[in-house]
């Protein structure tokens, strides 16, 4: 009796109910793939040319040239060299601050991409979720209607299918677009690196 009433629960679950999950997964992580790539092509510049310019500039004490520099560039790698050009302490202070200035840059590069890991593992699971009870409702048919219920049979595998290929259809392009965003934030990440330990030698910090 308890298990006819359960079964009896998922049966009144319509399609859509099933969908609308793996449809939320889909907006948010085509959303973010978008705003990582537009995000990421904003900042593809050449760093090794504008810390070479930027280090000429301040060996010959030019320190607002080569401010003007890092005003041609954008994103969270150049702005690193930009806090220290506007002054920083010396000594370990200094090492610290533009460790700090690092961490955020790093932190704004890798920003939301874990968002699309969570929707291509999600995805799926919503995608089984329909699929359990898509065949809950074919037997649920089988076992009111008997042998003739075809239409009910059908149409509970269908909806096992619609779920499961919805799922799938969110997860793969997910995971492609994961690691493309992951191997992209990892090149960034190197960059920042390259841009911060240029930043340390860089003349002009002042022991407090």
């Amino acid at each position: 009796m308890q298990s006819s009433a359960i079964i009896g629960i998922f049966d009144a679950i319509p399609l859509w109910v099933m969908l609308i999950p793996i449809i939320i997964c889909s907006i948010l992580s085509l959303a973010v793939i978008i705003e990582r790539i537009v995000f990421f092509s904003r900042i593809k510049h050449d760093y090794t040319q504008m810390v070479e310019s930027v280090r000429a500039y301040c060996s010959g004490g030019k320190t607002d040239d080569a401010m003007r520099v890092c005003e041609n560039y954008t994103g969270p790698v150049v702005e690193v060299l930009k806090k220290v050009l506007v002054g920083t302490p010396g000594g370990e202070t200094r090492q610290r601050l533009i460790s700090d200035y690092a961490d955020r840059a790093i932190r704004g590069i890798e920003k939301n991409i874990g968002v699309i890991a969570t929707v291509a593992t999600i995805a799926p699971m919503f995608g089984l979720l329909g699929t359990v009870t898509g065949m809950m409702k074919s037997f649920s048919g089988l076992s009111r209607v008997g042998p003739m219920a075809h239409d009910l049979l059908a149409y509970g595998i269908a909806e096992a299918l619609i779920t499961t290929a919805f799922g799938l259809l969110v997860a793969i392009p997910s995971w492609i677009f994961y690691n493309y965003l992951v191997s992209r934030a990892e090149y960034y990440v190197r960059e920042v690196e390259y841009v911060a330990n240029s930043a340390m030698l860089l003349p002009g910090g002042n022991d407090e």
